[in-house]
C-alpha cells in the first residue's frame, strides 16, 4: 500500500515542502479547484506536474474532477457537461503519459449534491481539547455567515441563499431513483474514455451515508457501492473506499464491506468519528470526526489494514479528516499536523503487519 497525502492545486495553505517532510510520501493527491461543467485543459495539469517536480514529487490520485449539478440533475445542458468531462479524462491521461508516468491514473469523485460532504458542527472542542468537526440532526444547518467568503462546505460552487433553496428543491424532487438513473448514464458516458486513456474512476461513498434532511444519497452502503460497480463493469469503474463516509450510517458493516467488495478499490481515505448518541434520529446519526486512533472510535482502522494488507491490495491510501491539534489551523478537518499524524498510525500498523 502507498501512502500519499492531499494538496489543493490551489489556495494550499501549506508550503509544497512540508509535504516532501512526511516520511514515506513520495506522491500526492491533488485536489483540482475546478469548475463544473468546464474542461480542465491540459496546460493546468501540467501546471500542478511541474510544481511537484520542483520538490521530487510525484502524482498519484486527482481528487476530484467535480462533476456538476446538470449532470446529476439532468439538465439540459447534461451532455454537454459530460463530454467536458470527457475531454478532462483524456488531457489527464495525456499529460501523465507525457510526464513519463505509467498507468493506470486514479481519480476519485463523487455524486453527491448540492453539497458534498455535509457537516453542521464546525469547531466542537473534545475532552482533550482538540478541535473537531461533525454532525447533529439536532442542531440547525451552517449558514453562509458561518463559512465565511467560501463556498458551503465541501463543494466548490458558491450560491446565493435562493440559488441554494432551488437545487435543494431540485434534487429533493428527483429521488434517489432518479440520482441513480442520472450516475447510470454518467458512468455508461465516461467508463469507455477512461478506459481508453487507463483511468481507474473511484467514487466515494456519500458523506455522512445517510439521507441528511430530506435530501437524497445513493452511495452509501454495501448494496449501492455494488450497484455501481455493476452499471459498468470494469476495472475503471471503481470505488474509492472511506470507511469513514461509510461508518456514519450505524447499521454499515465496514469491513464486510470491504472483506466484499476490495478488488474493486481504487484509493482508501482513512478517518474515523465517533457517535454522538446512541439512537438513529428520523434516519440520521450523530456524530463528531476524531483523531484516527481511538478507542471511543466506530472505524476499526487495524482491522481494516489488516485485512487489505492480507488481500495484497496495494493501491494508494491517505490519511482523511482529522481533528485541530497543539493550536494549529483546524482548516476543516485538514489540518496538515493532525494529517501527518495520522498517516504515522497508519504507516506504523502497516509497518508492523510487513513484519509479522
Amino acid at each position: 500500500m502507498e501512502p500519499t497525502e492531499l494538496m489543493w492545486s490551489t489556495g494550499d495553505k501549506n508550503p509544497l515542502a512540508y509535504y516532501r517532510q512526511m516520511p514515506g510520501v513520495k506522491r500526492l493527491v491533488v485536489y483540482f479547484d475546478t469548475v463544473p461543467g468546464e474542461v480542465v485543459e491540459r496546460a493546468r495539469i501540467d501546471q500542478v506536474l511541474e510544481l511537484l517536480a520542483t520538490m521530487d514529487l510525484g502524482f498519484a490520485v486527482a481528487e476530484t474532477f467535480v462533476i456538476s449539478n446538470a449532470i446529476k440533475l439532468e439538465l439540459p445542458e447534461r451532455d454537454q457537461h459530460i463530454e467536458a468531462y470527457c475531454q478532462t479524462l483524456r488531457n489527464y491521461g495525456a499529460a501523465l503519459r507525457a510526464w513519463g508516468s505509467e498507468g493506470p491514473y486514479r481519480v476519485c469523485y463523487d455524486f453527491m449534491g448540492p453539497e458534498n460532504w455535509w457537516r453542521n458542527l464546525l469547531a466542537v472542542r473534545d475532552e482533550q481539547d482538540r478541535v473537531c468537526i461533525g454532525y447533529d440532526p439536532r442542531e440547525p444547518e451552517p449558514g453562509l455567515e458561518q463559512l465565511g467568503e467560501g463556498p458551503r462546505l465541501g463543494y466548490p460552487e458558491r450560491y446565493t441563499d435562493a440559488e441554494y433553496e432551488r437545487l435543494v428543491g431540485l434534487y429533493k424532487e428527483r429521488g434517489e431513483e432518479g440520482l441513480w438513473s442520472a450516475l447510470a448514464y454518467f458512468l455508461k458516458a465516461i467508463i469507455p474514455v477512461a478506459e481508453e486513456e487507463q483511468v481507474l474512476m473511484g467514487l466515494h461513498p456519500d458523506d455522512p451515508s445517510f439521507n441528511v434532511r430530506g435530501r437524497p444519497r445513493i452511495v452509501k452502503d454495501r448494496a449501492a457501492l455494488k450497484r455501481v460497480v455493476d452499471i459498468v463493469p470494469s476495472a475503471s469503474n471503481g470505488i474509492t473506499f472511506c470507511p469513514g463516509s461509510l461508518a456514519t450510517n450505524r447499521d454499515n458493516d465496514v469491513l464486510a464491506i470491504a472483506e466484499q467488495l476490495w478488488p474493486h478499490f481504487v484509493f482508501c481515505h482513512f478517518r474515523n468519528i465517533r457517535f454522538l448518541a446512541e439512537e438513529e434520529l428520523d434516519g440520521e446519526w450523530a456524530f463528531l470526526e476524531t483523531y484516527h486512533e481511538d478507542d471511543k472510535g466506530a472505524v476499526p482502522i487495524p482491522a481494516l489494514l489488516k485485512l487489505l494488507h492480507h488481500k495484497g491490495w496495494s493501491g494508494p491510501y491517505r490519511a482523511d479528516h482529522a481533528p485541530g491539534l497543539y493550536g494549529h489551523d483546524l482548516n476543516f478537518g485538514y489540518g496538515l499536523v493532525s494529517r501527518a499524524q495520522g498517516m504515522s498510525y497508519l504507516q506504523g500498523i502497516l509497518a508492523g503487519l510487513n513484519a509479522a
